[in-house]
């Protein structure tokens, strides 16, 4: 056996069953062309796009790629394809046999490739017996993918929303309570501004007394603002801080607000998907290829087995 190894008598072996050989290989290829054939191997047409991720905000440390390809390997997405072009009867699945939904969902996911390239963008590959079918199928898969993200920004934005709007409306009663207490001390004691009123005040008081007034009494406005003054100015200042406090929330309000409402895409095509002018899959000659070395090999190998035998009963006989 190891005599028949060596590279002369291999090539010795092969001359001598070539007749034989150019039978299995010619056999091998032309079943191995009958059984690639559209007959026993329906054709698979291949639609690609390119895409860069915009406007998506990460929810941790991931990138804004890796987000992408979260949102389009959901499974809802999944779900929407399989109801928008009824892949079921496209697969011929029988929705009556036990599981056929866990094969519908394989049967998809092998058709489909979606992964990140080295320059950060998503592509998004989808196999199907139609060229035509194959591009909506790409075409519709990143329209649910900007559906989800504006879903899922719209939810966390009204999430902001609502928190702006609960401080907002916090701050505005706030504002009303100040804004009564305020115009309480301005109806009964006429307190309308501390400041310049206990200047004139006080003004007026020391030109009685420069006039020749020795002991003049305090008017009924110094008396308000000394007894009311400091109650006055602490409200007035919580009153000026809790407007400015509500003019910032009102614009974080306003900032939430446009979030939930702006309609945005979440991806940039760089290569949009067309209908492909010929099949993906299968690949022809690497089938006959494969086939016409695997049965050379296995040829060879049962030439070698019958000469080893035919020797040993020859060694026998003598």
């Amino acid at each position: 056996m190891e005599n028949i190894f060596t590279n002369t008598n291999l090539f010795k072996l092969i001359v001598k069953w070539r007749v034989s050989l150019i039978v299995f290989m010619l056999l091998a290829v032309a079943l191995s062309v009958l059984f690639s054939s559209s007959w026993f191997i329906k054709p698979k047409y291949k639609s690609t796009a390119i895409l860069y991720p915009s406007n998506l905000i990460p929810y941790s440390s991931e990138t804004p790629t890796e987000l992408m390809l979260q949102i389009f390997r959901s499974e809802d997405i999944l779900d929407s394809m399989i109801q928008k072009f009824n892949l079921a009867s496209h697969y011929d699945i029988d929705k009556t046999e036990d599981h056929y939904y866990t094969r519908l969902i394989k049967e998809l996911e092998s058709n489909v490739d979606v992964r990140k390239t080295e320059y950060e963008s998503v592509i998004v590959e989808i196999l199907d017996y139609e060229p035509e079918t194959a591009c909506k199928m790409v075409t519709e898969m990143v329209t649910l993918f900007n559906k989800k993200a504006r879903r899922m920004q719209r939810e966390k934005s009204q999430e902001v929303l609502k928190i702006a709007e609960t401080q907002l409306s916090k701050k505005a009663k706030q504002i009303d309570s100040l804004q009564v207490k305020l115009d309480s001390l301005r109806i009964k004691y006429g307190i309308l501004d501390y400041d310049v009123q206990t200047k004139e005040a006080l003004r007026a008081y020391y030109k009685e007394i420069g006039d020749g007034g020795k002991n003049p009494p305090l008017s009924g406005t110094i008396d308000n603002l000394k007894t009311k003054g400091g109650e006055y100015l602490l409200l007035s200042n919580m009153f000026t801080s809790a407007t400015l406090t509500y003019g910032k929330l009102k614009d974080e309000y306003d900032i939430a607000l446009r979030d939930v409402n702006k309609e945005l895409t979440y991806s940039n095509y760089v290569t949009s998907p067309v209908p492909a002018d010929k099949k993906t899959y299968p690949i022809r000659w690497l089938i006959v290829l494969t086939s016409l070395v695997s049965t050379f090999v296995l040829a060879i190998i049962i030439i070698m087995i019958l000469e080893n035998i035919r020797n040993k009963k020859k060694v026998i006989n003598q």
